[in-house]
């Protein structure tokens, strides 16, 4: 399947997100709901910015700072990112294949 067009499941992406997000904010997986905003982690711009790339780069989508604040939750951002094309093919990605 052309990676361009293929959609992730919301599952593996949210899992996916939970993991990094922590990463992000300094917290054990475990300790994350997915249902919070990210502000109440203390997630601020620059966070957001690094989230965003990290996603670009595991994914090949890209998350724009307004969908970042339209989403502002790992399950929000989790069903935006599922749904959204890459932006790049396959043999671009890094971690994603």
């Amino acid at each position: 399947m052309d990676m361009a067009h293929a959609q992730h499941s919301p599952e593996t992406v949210r899992t996916w997100l939970i993991t990094c997000f922590a990463g992000h904010v300094g917290l054990p997986a475990q300790e994350i709901d997915p249902g919070r905003p990210f502000s109440d982690y203390g997630l601020n711009s620059v966070g957001s910015v690094g989230l965003a790339a990290d996603i670009e780069d595991h994914w090949g989508v890209v998350v724009t700072a307004e969908e970042m604040w339209e989403h502002p939750s790992i399950d929000a951002l989790g069903l935006l990112i599922a749904r959204k094309p890459a932006d790049r093919p396959a043999d671009a990605l890094g971690s994603a294949n």
